[in-house]
């Protein structure tokens, strides 16, 4: 990090924006596909299936991808060492898994569906695998490499789920999205082991295991409220209303991501650099960049949203219309992850695993008891008023403890007005909903007045790169 000129962080920067633009791109150019080729309630299954892989990739990693990040300051030139001892572990444990649920499921008799069961688990075990070396590579600034695994398994898993739908099933469509996309999970987590395994052959070492482990074991249980809260909507709809609410949730949910692309690029390299400057006391310096970060967010999420209704129109059919009118609290559920993620970081470098397990899991239970009450009157429109009301409160807990910890950094009021600009925005979404002219004639003059405001510091694609380290 001490060598890390401004050249290659922006490099780093410009890369990893590539690779979620790619990845964007690929999402929306597909998914006029998908939801064609297949129905509401297939896509529902889908999303659901896939939140059930983040919640297993938790467990099965045992969030030890948290304890890579951390490791680089304190095993920074035994990592490779620290890399292979975890994987290890986890292989160990992932396997151990698979063969009690496949003896489980071979003593009851192996359905279709209990099948689909363990393709879940393997796939969580590969998932797990993969984030844990995209955080290694993440953290040693190998951004061409990262961005490699962040385009290829995305681009390869929708290659073979579209000829699977078109030229294999005759039904069960929903399989031709999920088993392409487990096979190539497992195809480049088998890769990742085999380069891990080349760098070293420590498979056991206890102080490695035990500090991974005091770290990230806290955060497993942070890791599934982290993805209740974010997934439990999906699969809440299905049980509680229908799968054909969850697609058409699902559908709105992802286009608000598109929102994040920007700060999800901005991460690879914030994070390392975050923590670095926190480590020298560089908390002036941090709260100066801080700002164009909030500022680069809330312009983004004051585009999506204006632009939405037209959007979506373009992706899906008219099937899917009628989830238009959430994209104001989705999109918004958004910001307030970005903005609580913040001070999650602040957590994170001071180790307080358990504070914030313990305030993710009380924002997943304020959501999952919300939803159970109110998406049986309201549907899938309950549960996008739910999960921005449960990120609000995720973001009330987290910022409070973190100003325990670095009463300086962050202040509240760098919050105040982008959040006035998105509640102005978003009453003017649904004023105009109808009138596209207007709401597009609006964030075009919009545009204009942010980029008149702030031209000298937003002409750069990033930033707070300009700040780099002398």
């Amino acid at each position: 990090m001490n060598n890390l000129n401004v050249k290659f962080i922006k490099k780093a920067g410009i890369c990893y924006l590539i690779g979620n633009l790619f990845n964007t791109g690929m999402s929306f150019l597909t998914v006029p596909i998908f939801t064609r080729i297949l129905s509401p309630s297939d896509y529902g299954i889908v999303t659901t299936y896939n939140s059930w892989i983040t919640i297993l990739s938790m467990m099965i990693g045992c969030a030890m991808h948290m304890g890579i990040r951390l490791a680089f300051n304190d095993y920074r030139e035994e990592i490779n060492d620290f890399m292979s001892v975890i994987t290890t572990f986890i292989l160990e444990y992932g396997c151990l898994i698979c063969v009690f649920i496949g003896i489980s499921l071979l003593s009851v008799g192996i359905s279709f569906g209990s099948g689909l069961i363990l393709v879940c688990v393997i796939h969580g075990l590969a998932s797990a695998l993969l984030q844990n070396y995209s955080m290694y590579l993440m953290m040693q600034f190998k951004y061409i490499e990262r961005t490699a695994m962040m385009v290829l398994p995305n681009l390869l898993s929708v290659v073979f789920s579209i000829m699977v739908i078109q030229f294999v099933l005759k039904s069960d469509f929903y399989l031709g999205r999920i088993i392409p996309t487990a096979l190539v999970t497992v195809v480049f987590a088998i890769w990742t082991v085999i380069l891990i395994y080349y760098k070293s052959r420590m498979f056991h070492k206890r102080e490695y295991l035990k500090y991974a482990l005091k770290i990230s074991t806290p955060l497993v249980l942070h890791g599934i409220a982290l993805n209740l809260l974010a997934q439990s909507d999906r699969t809440m709809i299905t049980w509680l209303a229908d799968p054909y609410q969850t697609g058409i949730y699902s559908l709105v949910y992802n286009f608000s991501m598109i929102a994040t692309v920007l700060t999800t690029s901005l991460d690879g390299v914030w994070v390392p650099w975050f923590t670095e400057q926190l480590k020298n006391r560089g908390i002036a310096k941090i709260n100066i960049l801080s700002k164009d970060y909030i500022n680069l967010m809330t312009y983004s999420i004051v585009s999506v949203t204006l632009v939405g209704p037209e959007v979506v129109k373009l992706l899906a059919s008219e099937r899917y219309w009628e989830g238009i009118r959430i994209i104001p609290p989705i999109v918004l559920a958004n910001y307030l992850i970005f903005a609580y993620t913040l001070y999650v970081n602040v957590e994170h470098f001071h180790k307080k695993t358990l504070y914030i397990t313990i305030n993710t899991i009380i924002a997943a239970v304020t959501n999952i008891v919300l939803n159970y009450v109110l998406i049986p009157k309201y549907g899938y429109v309950a549960a996008a008023y739910t999960t921005l009301f449960s990120y609000f409160f995720a973001f009330v807990l987290h910022s409070q403890y973190a100003k325990k910890l670095e009463r300086e950094l962050y202040p509240m009021k760098a919050f105040l007005n982008p959040l006035f600009q998105i509640s102005v925005m978003i009453a003017i979404f649904y004023v105009f909903m109808e009138m596209w002219m207007v709401r597009w004639g609006i964030i075009a003059a919009y545009i204009l007045v942010v980029f008149y405001i702030n031209k000298n510091r937003i002409c750069t694609l990033f930033p707070f790169l300009k700040y780099g380290r002398e």
